[in-house]
């Protein structure tokens, strides 16, 4: 009999074929990855194994490391649609997944209290740069918050979306398509020279052009990211603020809007399919910028409480 992660390596498998787009492959197999190692240190090895309780378990951990109630929302049904998925292919005769509910928590989740501008420049200039590996991942970090980058973004880079001569990165392979230029700037660009200079003592036979490489050679993965992150939180202790990727996207969307960049082009910077979704950061400016915002621009005013 097949194993949990076999299962979910043919459902992965059946999306690709039918025509997923390679974004949404990398997106749902991270996902997975994470729900796999919980199911896991459940003591669940094959798909009939897992039980509604064991959903609802993961559900709830994911509420409680702080999601977003939109990020949840998808996870809940990646879920559902892969045990639908594996009932209809006789992976399991019953679906514990039926009746695991969708998020509903109240309103949008406004995204989390962004980092000042100090508290980056602190993190950014404290990362140590004693090796390789040290120099890639304070790359990583200057381009999550200079440029604005998702987590599959960063690590779908290519060496070829880096352009040091006209200081751009170009990201084509976007979620929702929206693909874009972003300046490289300042220290972000420093950066990239100090990694690119060390990037091949990393290689491990054929040179595939992965940006970001791990120290056998090979792309940079999602938990290759969350190790990074974990050591990092580890050393800054307890107390001090949880460090992610996503912390760092949010706070420079703050950081251009407290700035007075236009909210259009803090879309198009992002990524965003829709305005609605950039509008949530004027909810997280200053009371008199969001006002001055609403006042020259009606038709974008955001209908929020403070």
């Amino acid at each position: 009999m097949s194993t949990l992660a076999e299962d979910i390596a043919a459902f992965i498998s059946h999306g690709t074929a039918a025509g997923w787009s390679e974004i949404t492959v990398r997106l749902y197999q991270e996902r997975l990855d994470l729900f796999t190692a919980f199911l896991r240190r459940r003591g669940c090895a094959r798909s009939p194994d897992v039980t509604p309780e064991d959903l609802d378990a993961f559900m709830q951990e994911k509420l409680d490391e702080g999601r977003a109630k939109t990020s949840r929302l998808g996870l809940a049904i990646l879920v559902r649609t892969l045990f639908r998925w594996l009932q209809d292919h006789g992976c399991i005769v019953s679906d514990p997944a039926r009746g695991l509910p969708l998020p509903d928590d109240g309103d949008d989740d406004l995204p989390e209290p962004p980092l000042s501008e100090a508290e980056v420049a602190a993190i950014l200039s404290g990362l140590p740069r004693q090796s390789a590996l040290d120099i890639r991942n304070a790359c990583i970090l200057e381009l999550l918050y200079s440029c604005g980058l998702r987590r599959c973004e960063a690590i779908g880079l290519d060496l070829r979306h880096v352009d040091l001569t006209q200081t751009t990165v170009w990201i084509d392979d976007s979620k929702h398509g929206q693909n874009r230029l972003l300046p490289l700037m300042g220290t972000a660009a420093t950066a990239v020279r100090d990694w690119l200079a060390l990037r091949r003592t990393l290689v491990r036979g054929p040179d595939r052009g992965a940006l970001f490489l791990t120290r056998d050679g090979k792309r940079i993965t999602v938990q290759a990211l969350a190790a990074l992150f974990g050591g990092l939180n580890s050393k800054r202790g307890s107390e001090a603020r949880h460090l992610h990727c996503h912390l760092f996207r949010h706070s420079i969307a703050v950081h251009l809007l407290r700035g007075g960049a236009d909210v259009r082009h803090v879309q198009a910077f992002l990524g965003h399919a829709s305005l609605d979704t950039t509008k949530i950061y004027l909810r997280m400016v200053p009371g008199r910028l969001k006002e001055e915002y609403e006042k020259a621009m009606p038709e974008i005013a955001v209908g929020a409480g403070p």
